[in-house]
């Protein structure tokens, strides 16, 4: 399993940190953890895992992924960064 990309971002009160997976030969697994943000005292300070989105295409995952993260925040996704992950980042912890 290789980790391709990481993810940031934000959407309404919440801030959103993710990353994508290519699991096989064409699937790809996206796993997104909305945070929220500092500001907002009211809100739990333990964040909400979103359940994992996959795709056939690294477009396909992060499409999904944004999907659920609007479906369950209620807001748009805003100011989101896509970055490649860095090569020593294959150690990092892989989505289940």
């Amino acid at each position: 399993m290789a980790l391709l990309v990481t993810i940031s971002g934000d959407a309404s009160n919440y801030l959103i940190r993710g990353a994508i997976w290519e699991v096989g030969p064409s699937s790809y697994r996206a796993r997104v953890h909305l945070v929220p943000a500092a500001s907002r005292a009211d809100l739990s300070q333990s964040p909400i895992s979103v359940v994992s989105a996959g795709g056939l295409t690294l477009q396909g995952a992060l499409d999904q992924a944004i999907a659920r993260v609007m479906t369950a925040i209620g807001a748009p996704v805003q100011n989101l960064e896509v970055r490649a992950a860095p090569r020593h980042a294959e150690a990092a912890v892989q989505p289940q």
